[in-house]
């Protein structure tokens, strides 16, 4: 005889229909618990097979989205242990979604996984979405939301949580059939209680070993991923051409700009050519580098003096230098300037910027690129911040 919950002997009916899966405990958030369980799963074993996740100069890496974050997010400087170990807190945040996205797929310790999940989806919001306006276009703080169902009612009937709350309650039923109909005496019933205790005890292990399987399994695909990533992305750059690194913080410069000097950095300068400067003044601000090293429609890198955070220089047309913040308003990442469509791209979620005026053209950024005053010296130097 089924129940209200679609219940037979004390166990969801194994042909039981829509409406009575629905019904359970937890039915109506079977969706949405596979919804995210498969995108933390699959958030964390994208991020171990992306070396560049872990690479500290990589565009999009973890420690150059954090190093931005420190810069837009409301937590600032909180973040700044995270920088001294940033491959550490990397592997933890992969591997982190993975034990929560496996744990809520299965329902095992549903509300410690849906708790992490919302501590997950919390941390990402203050360091990654902060800013997105209106505030209803980021995920991060939706994601936040969404695990407080689990996080209050655990995982539902149709869970590895709810297999073991069904065999609890059959040992407690089996314990107060088996109890005298008179009544226990004092020994019966501390005898009882400590049957009672060694079975939660024993329930309580057996779901111990279970989350034990279970992240060894997570582990065992974690590290199959990673080394699957590491030998394609290896495979694939096999046969790249290397480039020369450059001082400064690393930016991708146009293909027009590779060809010609190297980019503009913060750190290094050229030797000016002799000019003649008596009549023309040398403008204020610091000075970042050769005009020649930014060819026309191309871009350099450099990093800003005053801020010491990463910057483009472009030349829009002979002698028209414009220069911006590379940081990317939305989640701190350093944007690349696209030479085919003369504009700055942010590798990690893909908004879009002018590279005439800096304005955003495609979000999720909620904000332009910050201008940064550039000007042409007399001696064929460029300078910002004057």
């Amino acid at each position: 005889m089924n129940d209200p919950f679609g219940v037979r002997n004390g166990r969801p009916a194994s042909r039981a229909g829509l409406s009575e899966t629905l019904a359970a405990p937890g039915g109506t958030l079977l969706l949405l618990r596979a919804f995210l369980g498969v995108t933390f799963t699959f958030a964390g074993l994208q991020k171990l097979a992306n070396p560049n996740f872990f690479s500290p100069t990589a565009p999009g890496s973890f420690q150059e989205q954090l190093r931005g974050s420190i810069i837009t997010s409301p937590l600032h400087h909180l973040l700044d242990p995270a920088l001294h170990a940033p491959t550490v807190f990397a592997v933890l945040v992969a591997l982190g979604e993975v034990a929560v996205g496996l744990g809520t797929l299965l329902g095992l310790f549903g509300r410690v996984a849906a708790t992490g999940g919302a501590l997950l989806s919390l941390s990402f919001f203050l360091t990654v979405s902060f800013r997105d306006s209106p505030y209803y276009y980021g995920a991060d703080i939706v994601f936040l939301f969404a695990w407080t169902p689990f996080v209050l009612g655990g995982s539902g009937a149709w869970s590895l949580d709810g297999v073991y709350a069904r065999r609890a309650e059959r040992a407690r039923a089996a314990l107060i059939a088996a109890a005298p109909r008179e009544g226990m005496t004092k020994r019966q019933l501390s005898a009882s209680k400590r049957q009672a205790a060694e079975f939660e005890r024993r329930n309580f292990l057996q779901k111990g070993a279970a989350a034990g399987v279970l992240a060894l399994t997570g582990f065992t695909i974690g590290g199959v991923v990673s080394a699957l990533g590491r030998f394609l992305h290896s495979a694939h750059s096999s046969g790249a051409v290397a480039s020369l690194p450059h001082a400064g913080v690393p930016a991708r410069v146009s293909p027009a700009a590779a060809r010609h000097a190297p980019a503009v950095t913060g750190t290094t300068t050229r030797p000016a050519a002799p000019t003649s400067t008596a009549t023309v003044p040398v403008p204020k601000g610091a000075r970042i580098g050769p005009a020649a090293d930014v060819p026309v429609g191309g871009a350099a890198s450099f990093t800003d003096p005053a801020q010491q955070i990463p910057a483009l220089v472009v030349q829009i047309k002979s002698g028209d230098f414009r220069a911006f913040s590379a940081v990317c308003p939305h989640a701190g990442c350093t944007v690349q300037f696209d030479g085919t469509s003369d504009v700055f791209a942010c590798p990690c979620h893909g908004s879009v910027f002018s590279a005439t005026t800096g304005a955003v053209l495609q979000g999720p950024a909620p904000t332009g690129l910050s201008p940064i005053p550039v000007a042409l010296g007399p001696n064929g130097q460029l300078y910002v911040d004057g």
